[in-house]
This record gives C-alpha cells, sequence and structure tokens, in this order.
C-alpha cells in the first residue's frame, strides 16, 4: 500500500497544472468570445439608435429636488411628450415645496432638455464620433446581463460624459447610461453626475429613472431625482430590425 501510494502520488501533483492551464484557457477564449460579442452589440446599438424609437411618446415624469445643507426641498409632476421629430416638451401638473429649488434644480433641468431637444443632437449622441469606447466585461442589472463599456469623450464639450454605458446582452438595447459631464451647462452649477436607467418595455427602450448629483456654486450639494412611468406610444413603434 506504502509503494502504491508512493507512486500514484507524484502522478496527481503533475496532473494539477495542467488541469488549471487548461481551465485558463478555456477562460481566455470564452472572454476573447465575449469581447467580440461586446462588438457585434455595439454595432447593433449604433444602428438602432438612430432610428428615434424614443420618439412619439409621452409619459408622466415625477420630480424631486433637494439641497440637503440648507434643508430645502421641492417636489413636482408633468407630462413629458416628446414629438416624432424629437423635440420634448413638459405640461406641468401640480408641484409644491421651495420655489428656489422649482426654479434651480427642476424647472432649470425641464428648459435645459426642451432647448437640447431642439438642436442638432448627433453632437451629444453616444457614438465613435463624440466617444472612445473601452470593454469592461459582463455585469447583471436588474436580472438582464449587460455588456459594460467605459466612455471617454473626444472632447471637451457641453453634453458630453465621461463614464459607462450598459447595454444589454441579448437587445444591444441601453439598460445604464453613466458618468460626469465634462463641461457644465450654467455657471450655478459646477458638477454633475448622473445615472440614468432604462426599461425594455415592448422591444423598447424607455426612461425609467434619473438620478443627478450636482454641485452647485451657492448652495452646496443638490440632488434631483425623476422617475417616469404611464409610457403611452402616440405612434406605432418604428422596426428595430
Amino acid at each position: 500500500m506504502l509503494d502504491t501510494a508512493r507512486t500514484t502520488a507524484p502522478a496527481a501533483l503533475n496532473f494539477a497544472p495542467a488541469y488549471f492551464a487548461a481551465e485558463q484557457n478555456r477562460d481566455k477564449e470564452k472572454d476573447k468570445e465575449r469581447e467580440k460579442e461586446s462588438e457585434q452589440a455595439l454595432v447593433r446599438y449604433f444602428q438602432v439608435s438612430k432610428k428615434g424609437i424614443r420618439r412619439s411618446v409621452s409619459m408622466v415624469a415625477h420630480f424631486a429636488g433637494s439641497v440637503p445643507k440648507m434643508k430645502m426641498a421641492a417636489v413636482a409632476d408633468a407630462l413629458r411628450k416628446v414629438d416624432k421629430e424629437g423635440v420634448v416638451e413638459y405640461e406641468v401638473n401640480g408641484r409644491q415645496g421651495d420655489n428656489s429649488v422649482w426654479k434651480e434644480l427642476i424647472l432649470r433641468y425641464m428648459n435645459g432638455e426642451m432647448e437640447t431637444s431642439t438642436k442638432n443632437r448627433s453632437n451629444v449622441a453616444i457614438t465613435p464620433d463624440n466617444y472612445k469606447f473601452k470593454y469592461k466585461g459582463t455585469r447583471e442589472r436588474d436580472g438582464r446581463m449587460a455588456y459594460v463599456y467605459e466612455l471617454n469623450p473626444r472632447s471637451k464639450r457641453e453634453g458630453l460624459f465621461k463614464g459607462e454605458v450598459w447595454l444589454d446582452t441579448e437587445t444591444s438595447l441601453p439598460l445604464v447610461e453613466s458618468g460626469r459631464f465634462v463641461k457644465s451647462p450654467s455657471v450655478f452649477l459646477k458638477k454633475i453626475q448622473f445615472t440614468r436607467e432604462y426599461a425594455i418595455q415592448d422591444g423598447v427602450p424607455v426612461p425609467k429613472a434619473m438620478q443627478t448629483s450636482i454641485e452647485t456654486r451657492f448652495w452646496g450639494p443638490a440632488e434631483l431625482d425623476i422617475q417616469y412611468s404611464q409610457f403611452r406610444w402616440e405612434e406605432a413603434l418604428p422596426a428595430l430590425e
């Protein structure tokens, strides 16, 4: 029995390095395949983004703004409409709370989005013309697997941000966009950090929520949270093929 043990032990030890090397090779092959699939998903995302699939839609937007240091807060509800050209319009249904928070955070955001929607949006779109992309792997989000890409803007232009975009592995549709804007849209605001979340509804990405942390020049830190609900498509959904 002792002789058998002495002869079989070295064989087992020799087998272990070969086994782990084979496992590492398989993992590398899986990573390469996944990275290749992520490149294809990014191409599909660019193609779908050009179709304007978030247009001709209306939804309810609930805003909650606060300035913790000043103990000020306000909320508002509005109907958000996006026409077939992508132009955004808000109809405020009600608001309450601090008037300064309403004007400087909530209303300022609404006006900024409406104004931006009338301009050439290709200047701020998530495309290779505006960003460099770096694949960072896969992560899970609300039960869905996503390809994660690091975004670095090619210029310091208003509306561009440094951060990440997460694309659903099955549909190549966006689940998350997050980061920090590289240029402030106002002298009142110093830094803006945000996270946009999307839900895939009827095979289409629709806004779900947006959380924004703002460093203001006079009030200090401020928060703006937006929750979207009651989606209604005003026209038939465009084909995604």
